[in-house]
Parts: structure tokens; sequence; C-alpha cells
């Protein structure tokens, strides 16, 4: 009987482990096994010149198994070893015989989810698993869990065009939502055992491996010029305590989007959580004036010289009265003139003369200067330009337009407007991609596109540059003429809005230009939304910020400078000696056309000594052992000079080098820490 009892439990044994057609065995598998998604890494976002602006950081979780198959064979020759390397190394400021303990404990309690660090950088990361036992991974108990944080290096910079994805992709702002399928990658499932109650380890030892991380993305942003137009512009905002404001600045000949800055104020503080710059249409004001000029001048009904009859600054169109924001002066100016000073009177008048009767032909001039639709730029939110067709016009539409109303439009449409102007009247695309990339590996360009090779006559696009420029010479933007020119335009308008069952009025200041006005490099556009302290003219308001833009852009940006002969010629300059390697140095003075002597150097560093206009080149000899004279000396140079001496150099400030904390011809040895003053 015992025998047949026994027979008969290793069968019903059998049937259930493998029996049943694995009924069993499979609701083993469905309680410990589970299919997991392993991440892809994401695609870094970087700016034109490869610096980023986005990517993706990661952290880590340290577990342990103690009853890891392979443990037995390392327990108790490597078990100290690996408690005292976590004593010396771990954020858990625990003795080696703590460390000790607390692995016997776990072992001996078959703990298999024991807890060693969390959170841990990438360099922590290295460094502990590299200790006894850990090193040698999952087959000795190490369990990694990796986390993937994203991270802008520049902070708020550049924060709402730069975007976000939402946690289930709701939410897809920016260049980081526009291209989310490029950069997320491709993720993959693998299958995982549960040796906890919560928590799971994969099976396969190199199951981690296999997603495909995302594709990089290159915008066309200047992180420089993006940080000077986010301070320009928070300044202003701070000190007129306006509402919000934008900043765009593109390059003329092809489009790119150099930099855009959108900041508000929000409980107290400016913080950029809305694109103004291309989601929000208004009114634009005495911007839209030049597209009234050129329509005028471009159908041959005007020319610069055209007299017009402004009177007293006033008219009346059917029942509603316009005037001009600064009275006095001649009864009687020139077309030039008008714009010149932004007279509302002196544009609308001629306006209202010759398009009357084709109101048609207006709307023609507008739809030709590509103000009438939106360009599609990579970003979600682009605003549609609202201008009405003739057949919804007023009698009083056509002159109220033609000074900035009953329209509305985008600070980008604005401004891509006025870049065509620059570039001699061709319209490119506004973009802010210009590559994806895979290991460094071009996937896609982005090459400018031109959407019109001629939006006007070119005597037209002539008689507009003039024009602009006069703004700036001696009209109403002449508070911020420079030693270089600036062409441009001043806009002040007036937006009224509802608000608890009343009409609520606010300013809107603008303006919009470019430099330098003979060879424009740089088009940019400032609007400042609702100015309460001080004046809310855009003269007074967004023309500042225009000009600390292009100030700063002027005395950084060699290639928008003369060339150094034209500049010889007027007077005598000097430049100040400095030191580097030779191959750099001849670069400099080839590229910028100096006149040099030098002889025969054999040495990696040389000094170049200027004098009479003369760049003289001479040797540098550093003795490994003494500290070397740093001073004038790029921090590129003097770092990989310092370190090529087994000496640590510490920076401070920007610029050439001004002071060192080790004096020069002092013995060092490596592992010295050098300070270096800069400026």
């Amino acid at each position: 009987m015992l025998i047949l009892c026994s027979i008969f439990i290793v069968y019903r044994i059998l049937l259930i482990q493998y029996g049943q057609n694995g009924y069993w065995k499979k609701m083993s598998d469905d309680l410990s096994l589970i299919t997991r998604k392993v991440i892809a890494e994401r695609g870094n976002i970087y700016t034109y010149d490869g610096r980023l602006l986005s990517t993706t950081l990661p952290t880590f979780d340290l577990y342990f198994d103690t009853k890891a198959d392979g443990l037995n064979k390392v327990w108790d020759e490597k078990i100290d070893s690996l408690c005292w390397m976590l004593s010396l190394s771990s954020k858990e400021n625990k003795s080696m015989e703590a460390w000790k303990s607390y692995f016997m404990e776990a072992r001996s309690k078959n703990n298999r989810y024991l807890k060693i660090a969390k959170k841990l950088t990438f360099e922590e990361y290295k460094l502990i698993t590299s200790f006894p036992i850990f090193r040698e991974g999952k087959s000795r108990g190490l369990i990694v869990d990796q986390n993937n944080t994203r991270k802008r290096p520049f902070g708020l910079l550049a924060q709402r065009t730069i975007g976000y994805v939402g946690q289930q992709g709701n939410a897809q702002i920016g260049i980081e939502g526009r291209f989310n399928n490029e950069l997320s990658g491709e993720n993959k499932e693998i299958l995982m055992q549960r040796i906890s109650d919560n928590f799971y380890m994969p099976i396969n030892e190199n199951s981690e491996f296999g997603s495909k991380p995302g594709l990089d993305i290159y915008t066309t942003i200047d992180v420089n010029l993006q940080d000077v137009a986010e301070a320009a512009l928070l300044q202003t905002l701070k000190n007129s305590k306006a509402h919000h404001g934008c900043v765009i600045l593109s390059h003329v000949k092809t489009g790119a989007i150099r930099a855009i800055a959108n900041l508000s104020l929000k409980n107290g503080e400016y913080v950029e959580d809305y694109n103004y710059a291309i989601g929000e249409a208004n009114e634009p004001g005495s911007v839209i004036k030049l597209a009234s000029v050129m329509a005028l001048i471009d159908e041959g009904f005007c020319d610069e010289n055209t007299k017009i009859d402004i009177g007293n600054g006033e008219i009346t169109y059917f029942d509603r009265k316009m005037v001009d924001n600064h009275k006095g002066g001649p009864e009687v100016i020139t077309l030039a003139k008008a714009f010149e000073n932004s007279s509302n009177v002196g544009i609308s008048k001629p306006i209202f003369k010759h398009f009357q009767n084709d109101k048609e032909k207006y709307y023609e001039k507008l739809e030709q200067f590509h103000l009438t639709k939106p360009f599609g730029i990579e970003i979600k939110g682009e605003a549609d330009p609202l201008i009405k067709k003739p057949k919804e016009w007023s009698g009083i539409s056509l002159p109220w337009m033609s000074i900035g109303y009953e329209m509305k439009l985008t600070p980008l449409q604005i401004l891509c407007f006025y870049a065509a102007v620059a570039n001699n009247g061709k319209m490119m695309k506004p973009y802010l991609v210009s590559q994806i990339k895979e290991n460094q590996k071009v996937i896609e360009n982005f090459e400018p596109i031109v959407l019109s090779k001629q939006i006007a006559k070119p005597e037209t696009i002539k008689a507009a540059q003039n024009m602009l420029q006069m703004v700036v010479d001696s009209g109403t933007a002449k508070r911020i003429k420079s030693n270089y020119q600036i062409a441009g335009k001043t806009g002040t308008n007036l937006i009224t809005y509802k608000k608890n069952w009343t009409t609520q009025k606010k300013y809107q200041a603008s303006f919009v230009g470019y430099f330098p006005a003979k060879k424009p490099e740089y088009a940019c556009i400032v609007v400042v939304n609702d100015p309460s302290v001080g004046s809310y003219y855009g003269s007074d308001v967004a023309a500042p910020v225009f000009k600390k833009i292009a100030d700063r852009i002027y005395t950084t940006d060699i290639a928008i400078h003369p060339s150094l002969d034209s500049i010889s010629k007027i007077r005598n300059f000097s430049l100040p000696s400095f030191k580097g390697i030779k191959k750099d140095i001849l670069e400099v003075t080839k590229n910028l056309e100096w006149k040099s002597h030098f002889g025969d150097i054999k040495t990696e560093w040389i000094t170049a000594v200027v004098a009479n206009n003369q760049v003289v080149l001479k040797p540098s000899y550093f003795n490994q052992k003494l500290m070397p004279n740093l001073k004038s000396m790029s921090a590129k140079d003097a770092v990989f000079l310092v370190e090529s001496m087994g000496l640590r150099a510490e920076l401070q400030g920007r610029g050439k080098i001004l002071s060192q904390s080790i004096a020069p011809g002092e013995k060092v040895y490596k592992g010295f820490i050098v300070k270096l003053i800069l400026g």
C-alpha cells in the first residue's frame, strides 16, 4: 500500500508539473514572469555649434541579490573587501563592520532585494560597480535599475522653444514635442522574473541591451545670443513692469533663428511659459507702415519724395478721426518723412487715395509680401495671421489697416517681412532645426528655403531700405543711433479687450529692424506688451532692447565689422601681445591678413608681439618643472599647457589670463592646483 501510494503521489506531481498541457507551469510563470519595456535613451538637442540644450542624464539604483546562484563561490573570499570599499566611498556613512552585518543579516533571512545605493550619478555608478563581487555583474548578485532624467544644461534659457513632452505624451511642446519620434528612439521589451514581492530582474545577462537610442537634433540657436536676448528683454520688462514680451533674432541670408526669447509675469516673477513670438497674433501697429509705403511705391503711385499734405496731423474717414501721435512741424511732407516720423495721416492718406477703388490690389500686395499665411515653422503653436478679405472690410478698414489696425500678425511674421527687405527682396522661410544626426552621422539636413525670390521690385526694396535707415538716423528711433548703421521701424499700438464686461486698454511697444544697414547680417524684432511704468512708445521701450542685442553682436562677431585694412587707412591701431599654440596663431594671422614676420620656429608654443602694425612671432620655451607665465594666454591654451604638466587648473571669469595663483618660475609638482583669473 505504501509503494502504491508513493507511485500515485509521484504521478500526481509529474502530472501537475508537466501534464494538462503545462497548465500549472504556465500559471506559475504568469505569476513570476513579466514583460517590461526598456525605454531607449532619448536623443540630445544641440545649438548650431554643438553645445547641449537638452540631454538625458541617467541615475542608477543599485540592489544586491544575496541568494544569487554564483555568489557562494566568492562570498567568503571577497565580502570583506567589498564592505571595506563601500565604507570608504558610499553616501551611507557606514563602517566596514556595519556593511558586513547588513549583508550577513540579509543573507541569513534570504533577502533577495537588498538596497545598496540610490540615485547615483554615472561616475558614482562606475566607481561602485568596480568593487569586488559587484564588478562581476548579475552572476554575483548585482542588480542595476537605471532611470533617465531630462536636463537642460543652460537652465531656463530658450525653455519654451526647446519644449517638453508630457509623461503620457499628451503635451508635446517646442522642439522636444515636434521631433518626439526622432528623439525617442526604439524601445525594447524584456522578460523579467520576480525575486521579491515588488522587484523583478532581467532573466538574461544582456537583456537590457537592444533598445535603439534616439536621434540627435541640431538647432539653429546660438546660446550666447539667446542669453543676450533674454537678459536684455528681462531688464526692460522689469523696468517697465510689462506683462510679457518676446524677442526673435534671425540670420538675414538663411532665415535661421539664432535666438527666440519669451517672458511673462507669473506670481511676481518673469518666466518662459508661452511662445508669444510665434503663438500670439496682435494688431501690429506702425511696423506695418513699411508694407503700406512699399505697396504705394511698387504700384508706381508714389516715390520717396511724393508730397503729402498732413494738415494739422488729423484726418477724418467717414465718422472716425485719425490723429498723429506727434503733432507739429510742416503741413506738407514727403512720403519718406511721413514714414520716418511715423505719421498716421501721412501714410493712410495716399493709401486711401490710391487703393479705395481697388481694395483687392492692396490685399494682393499684402499677399505678395507673405503677410497673409503662416510659415509652417517646425514647432507647434504658430498662430495664423488674420487679415480680412476686402469683401469683409468696412469703409474705414483700408486707412486703419494701412497703419496696423484691423489685422493681426505674429512677431515672426513681421520679422520675416523686414528680413526680406534686408535681403534685397528675397524672403527666406524661418527655421529652427538644421540637422538630425545619429552618432555624428547626418541623417537629414535642413537647407534654407526660399519662399520668394523677390517680394517687390528692386527699386521698391531700395527705397524701403533708405527709409528704414532714416528712421534710426533722424526719425522716431534716433535714440538708438550708433557708430554702426541700424535700419528699422518703431511701433506703438493700442490694444482693446473685454474684461469683466468692460472695455480695457493696453499698449504694445515694438521695434523691428536689421543691422548693419549696408550689409545686413541679422534681423531682430522686440515686442513688449502692456508696459505700466514710464513710457509705452516703441522707441522708448522696445528699441533699446534691440540696441543692446545689436551692440553685443557687433562687438563679438568679427564677420560684420569692416576689414582691418579699411580701419588701418582711417587710423593707426594697436593689437595686444599674445601667446599660444603655433598652429592656432598662424591661422589667426593668416585669416585676419595681418603682416607677420617669423623665422623657422621649432617650438610648439610661440609668443606674438605686435609693433608698428606688424606681428612678430617668437618661440616660447617651458620647463616642465617650473610654473610658466600664462598671462595673456587664452583659457583654452592655458588649461591645455597646465594639464600637460600634470597640474590642475581652476578658472574664474572670461577672456584671457590676467593673473595666476602660482607665480611664473616657481617649482611645481604634479597634482598642484593653479587658479587662473581671466578678464
